[in-house]
């Protein structure tokens, strides 16, 4: 007797594939591979977008979050000292003030269609990880209330 081996064009035999699937197929991102750097990108504006803050500030955004029935996937950027990025909704309209104050507090964030790497959801590379990993059939919270955490929890910005 004799296997004969096939191959499935519908198979998806490199990891990286299989990464962006995974990200497109649970939670509907706008996934797409960045060949020449070997990773899986999120392109961010119209399903999700980020903040960017210092570990320590995060945390204390993270908690008030928690605090307030909020679970936002969160991703650790390695660096001195490491970058949190909170992924959102998308991003709303905002009052120039509003801006103003991220900007102060140094919450950054990046532009529309630009796009940032994804971790692998095991965590198995080296670097960039998730500290809260996403969860299947949870949506992601809303740009506002993560940039008024971010406000609220801010000793610069004082009680709203």
């Amino acid at each position: 007797m004799t296997a004969i081996a096939e191959y499935h064009h519908d198979t998806i035999d490199d990891p990286l594939d299989r990464l962006s699937q995974y990200y497109h197929g649970t939670f509907d991102w706008p996934t797409s591979i960045d060949s020449s750097t070997g990773e899986v990108h999120l392109r961010l504006g119209t399903v999700v977008d980020a903040l960017i803050m210092r570990a320590g500030f995060a945390a204390e955004v993270n908690n008030f979050l928690v605090r307030h029935m909020f679970r936002v996937p969160i991703m650790v950027v390695p660096s001195k000292p490491a970058d949190w990025v909170f992924l959102t909704g998308p991003r709303t309209t905002m009052r120039l003030t509003t801006w103003e104050d991220l900007v102060h507090i140094q919450v950054g964030w990046k532009r529309r269609s630009e796009s940032l790497a994804l971790p692998a959801p095991d965590g198995a590379t080296e670097g960039l990880r998730w500290l809260q990993r996403p969860e299947p059939g949870m949506g992601l919270p809303p740009w506002t209330a993560v940039v008024g955490a971010a406000r609220a929890s801010s000793s610069l910005c004082g009680t709203w």
